[in-house]
């Protein structure tokens, strides 16, 4: 080939020792082969070229660069040299240092060097003000961060997850542009930096193996050495709505700023310290209708008295404290006036329920083995008939409750082996002075996934509003107990009707209904429920519910 054929040439493209190039090239040794003669080289593409080509410069009109599995530790570009690259891809390769000092790349928009496990350090991107996306993923050396990064005016794309040995990146980033920030599995990083106020266009972060969030979500479980909490994300993003923490040890506070945060997951099995002031300053969360606290209350005597204050929380719906060592719950529940779902499953050292608000619809219980049945019977009794004696009787309405429990409640008048119980009405419908049904059913097996039930009665669908799910995993034997306004009882037009609780026909279900309860709650229930124990043996003889 002659020099003026080389001079002209526009790209050379190699594929794992294959030559994709004019047969007049064959002969030729590409391993020693002056790129800096080709003038006209616009696309260079060496992928899983793993012999020793060395490059001696880069051509200046040269626009894009593929080379995976490089073996080179820098690329030689010259000082003061403008470059016409747009896209250098490294990816795998043994790169240490991509080059040193400030390069003229102004046309650069986007470098990948993804998986370059031998990298220190990130490059001088003062030189490449147009660059729209880094991609450092795997970059398990990475140990800093470069200032000319943080202050990057037109990159929108940061891949920085797997960057084990990143501890910071720096204190403030002001990167007007960025959409994408990927901080997954930053292992070493101990601190988010401060959000400049010109970052307005930051819509997703994220900070975990495999959840992307924008900041109406952002989840920040998994980063456990993270120590602080940036300021502005949280306090000017006002979109945020759903955050997410977990093993954050130094947090000893939310921000006041995240007043508008509707749901809230905090995560604590390993005993942070600060975990205390975290759990008091949740009180001014004021719009949080989710709230879910696992694992972050101790076990110790010194701490089993204190009380949290979470009154302020008017809007809350939803409270999932499970997986708690507490002997009882820390928290006045009936202060919530809006709580309609309460979870307090694997809370193995709880003792005593506690006081339930008249706007409670869900409570899940399972696997509390220590509670105590007469607290328990008390508790779940006053719920019901507070149920029954408040609830709308022109709309549908019902209490669920799941407990793990070998027994159906004695208070249940009418019991019956396997799946199904009968009531029957007197004068053949149902009387003026009965304002509710409780339904019982005891279940013994094993679920491996989350599915949800139905009863029936009398082959016909009779709650249509969604029951509570079966957790997946539920085993052994738990009762579920289910109360229904007068609204439902219009539908029931016979004298005899036989109530059933049926699960979805899938091969992940292996539960079977051993035994069935039910009761008609009655105006005098109530009643006989407020007098005092000394006044009356009747509350006892006909209100025991016996939860052994």
């Amino acid at each position: 080939m002659g020099k003026l054929e080389i001079e002209a040439t526009h790209s050379i493209v190699l594929h794992d020792m294959y030559c994709e190039i004019e047969e007049n090239w064959r002969d030729l040794d590409i391993r020693y082969l002056s790129f800096s003669n080709i003038c006209k080289l616009n696309l260079l593409i060496l992928d899983g070229e793993r012999f020793p080509i060395l490059l001696y410069d880069i051509p200046c009109a040269l626009k894009v660069l593929h080379w995976t599995d490089c073996p080179m530790e820098t690329l030689p570009f010259t000082d003061h040299q403008r470059y016409e690259l747009v896209e250098i891809d490294l990816s795998h390769s043994k790169i240490v240092q991509l080059w040193d000092g400030k390069k003229v790349l102004k046309k650069l928009v986007h470098l990948n060097l993804s998986y370059c496990k031998e990298l220190k350090e990130m490059p001088d991107l003062s030189g490449a003000p147009n660059l729209k996306t880094l991609d450092l993923d795997g970059c398990e050396e990475l140990n800093y961060f470069h200032p000319s990064l943080a202050h990057h005016k037109s990159l929108v794309e940061l891949n920085l997850s797997g960057c084990e040995s990143l501890e910071t990146l720096g204190d403030k980033l002001e990167m007007s542009s960025l959409e994408r920030l990927d901080l997954k599995c930053c292992s070493s990083l101990r601190r988010l930096p401060e959000f400049g106020k010109c970052m307005k266009q930051l819509s997703i972060l994220i900070l975990k193996r495999t959840v992307g969030l924008n900041w109406s979500e952002l989840d920040l479980t998994g980063c456990d050495k993270l120590t602080s909490l940036p300021f502005f994300p949280l306090g000017r993003f006002v979109g945020l709505k759903k955050l997410r923490l977990s093993r954050l040890v130094e947090l000893s506070c939310v921000p006041y700023s995240t007043h508008g945060l509707e749901s809230l997951t905090v995560k604590d099995y390993f005993g942070s310290p600060n975990i205390v002031g975290l759990l008091c300053s949740l009180s001014h969360l004021t719009s949080l209708s989710s709230l879910k606290l696992q694992g972050c209350f101790s076990t110790s005597r010194e701490d089993s008295t204190v009380h949290y204050d979470f009154g302020r929380l008017a809007s809350l719906t939803d409270l999932d404290l499970s997986e708690n060592n507490f002997l009882r719950v820390p928290i006045s529940i009936h202060e919530l006036p809006r709580l309609t779902r309460l979870k307090l499953n694997n809370c193995r050292r709880l003792k005593v329920l506690p006081e339930l608000p008249l706007s409670l619809r869900e409570l899940q219980a399972r696997d509390c083995d220590s509670l105590d049945a007469s607290n328990a019977n008390d508790v779940i009794l006053k719920a019901c008939c507070s149920f029954a004696e408040s609830a709308s009787q022109d709309r549908e309405d019902l209490f669920q409750m799941w407990f793990s429990r070998k027994k159906i409640p004695a208070w249940f008048e009418h019991h019956e082996e396997g799946n199904g119980v009968s009531v029957s009405f007197s004068h053949n419908c149902p009387s003026t002075e009965t304002i509710a049904l409780a339904l019982c059913f005891l279940l013994q097996g094993i679920l491996f996934s989350s599915e949800k039930p139905s009863v029936i009665c009398k082959g016909k669908e009779f709650i249509n509003k969604s029951l509570l799910k079966a957790s997946s995993g539920i085993s052994s034997e738990n009762v579920y107990i289910v109360y229904v306004n007068g609204y439902y009882l219009s539908k029931l037009l016979c004298q005899h009707n036989c109530f059933q609780m049926l699960f979805p026909g899938t091969p992940s279900i292996n539960i079977q209904v051993r035994r069935s309860g039910a009761r008609w709650v009655r105006k005098q229930d109530i009643q006989d429920f407020k007098k005092p124990k000394s006044e009356t043996g009747k509350r006892k003889a006909t209100l025991e519910l016996d939860m052994e």
